[in-house]
């Protein structure tokens, strides 16, 4: 972070520093009554997947059982017992590890900036009836980045909603640790749709997860700041964790972050006195400097501030 773009000292008789969440009540939005989409791909709970997986077993016993009334064999209904379950596993085990190589799959398609493929790809996954219950939803999770880098903001809520009430992500559960990245692209997606009340909520509830760390909300924090227009708390929480920053937040996460920075300073430049002057342009531009036009146009696309900020700095395609 260069040093010149960390704001001046704080005065110690300036306004408390403002947090949207303290005007704002958190309350749980995976447990509010909604109405599902049908197109979207079903996410099976925890609990459906044991039923299914007892019926399974209880088929395989069914039939070994069968094959000993009529044969009074005993091997056979062993061997059927045996075969049974061995070729259930092992068809689990490849189902899943192909699952899993299809979202890492998917996962750089989108680094790559090749969302049409890597959404083709988990379209595909999810509509296969092979794929694991347990994997479902890390694939829907990933389709819901997908539709944030689409700006496609409320089907991505959707799909992470989806997510959260299939069950998967509590404790104990096969993806307790993704849950605090997905209830951050939640409050990112919230935020880049104008709904600054759902992404206070969606931070709250991913606060609770035994998962969570600080460096899954540095991005989603601060496009909460900034939408809020809370610009000097923004400059001092990136100045202040930026090496944190560094060592976590991927480079296309920083961009967006130096994007952030840029826009803050900007806009504190049009309103407030004491900062008007300080930060010149070309300190701005270098913030900038480097960002492929267009490569960020999603982020504006409900946000018409950033979004006359980025088109005069040539930032849209």
């Amino acid at each position: 972070m260069p040093e010149q773009s960390t704001p001046p000292a704080a005065n110690p008789g300036a306004e408390p520093t403002h947090d949207p969440s303290q005007e704002l009540e958190p309350t749980s939005l995976a447990r509010q009554p909604r109405e599902v989409n049908p197109a979207l791909p079903k996410l099976l709970k925890p609990r459906q997947v044991s039923l299914r997986a007892f019926g399974v077993v209880l088929g395989i016993e069914l039939l070994a059982g069968l094959g000993w009334a009529l044969t009074s064999w005993t091997w056979l209904a062993f061997a059927l017992l045996f075969g049974g379950l061995l070729g259930w596993s092992f068809r689990r085990r490849g189902d899943a590890h192909r699952a899993i190589a299809a979202n890492e799959r998917a996962r750089e398609l989108l680094d790559l900036g090749r969302a049409d493929e890597a959404a083709s790809l988990l379209d595909q996954l999810l509509a296969s009836r092979r794929t694991p219950p347990n994997i479902r939803p890390l694939a829907a999770y990933y389709r819901a980045l997908v539709a944030i880098r689409r700006g496609e903001f409320s089907e991505a809520r959707e799909r992470i909603h989806m997510v959260v009430d299939s069950g998967w992500l509590g404790n104990r559960k096969t993806l307790q640790s993704l849950a605090p990245a997905v209830y951050a692209a939640a409050t990112l997606a919230s935020v880049l749709d104008g709904d600054l009340q759902a992404a206070v909520r969606w931070r709250a509830e991913g606060h609770r997860c035994a998962a969570d760390l600080e460096r899954h909300w540095f991005v989603a924090n601060a496009f909460l700041l900034a939408r809020d227009d809370a610009w000097e708390q923004l400059l001092r929480e990136l100045g202040s964790k930026w090496d944190a920053i560094e060592g976590t937040v991927s480079g296309a996460g920083i961009r967006q972050l130096q994007l952030l920075e840029a826009y803050a300073l900007t806009r504190l430049g049009e309103r407030e006195d004491n900062y008007r002057g300080v930060h010149s342009g070309q300190e701005i531009s270098a913030l900038i400097h480097g960002i492929r036009p267009g490569r960020f146009d999603y982020l504006a696309r409900c946000w018409p501030e950033l979004r006359e900020f980025m088109q005069a700095h040539g930032l849209l395609a």
